[in-house]
């Protein structure tokens, strides 16, 4: 079974190509996970994903999906192996089949919670219906 789940933040915007034969979307970026383990000075240790979406999922990337928001992937591993100068190369990859926000969008023009607080108007107790 070749099954994985990430969670992480993208460390750029992803990158959207088209299958030329199809005009399939291809989001392309890199995760940053950090490991869930200190190192002897107290830091710790960041892996950087690569991720590869297709079709739908791809598109979401397009619209929604930008540097440094906190995302889930669910997929699979798969390692390309290529040959550059004679050489031969392997490039370990992961393809998402899903890909879920974990994070809220922040606007731009929106403003924080502690410039605006929610402000609610009191209910007397004749107008609830129960």
């Amino acid at each position: 079974m070749n099954s994985v789940v990430l969670i992480g933040r993208l460390t750029k915007d992803p990158e959207i190509r088209y299958i030329p034969t199809t005009g399939t979307p291809v989001a392309a970026f890199t995760l940053a996970i950090d490991r869930d383990y200190k190192n002897k000075d107290g830091s710790t240790t960041t892996d950087f994903i690569p991720v590869e979406l297709m079709g739908k999922p791809a598109e979401f990337c397009s619209n929604y999906i930008t540097k440094g928001r906190l995302v889930a992937i669910q997929g699979s591993v798969r390692i390309e192996k290529y040959e550059k100068d004679g050489e031969k190369r392997t490039f370990t990859k992961v393809v998402g089949k899903n890909i879920q926000a974990l994070d809220s969008k922040k606007d731009e023009h929106e403003q924080s919670d502690s410039e605006s607080p929610a402000k609610f108007d009191a209910v007397e107790n004749d107008d609830v219906p129960f």
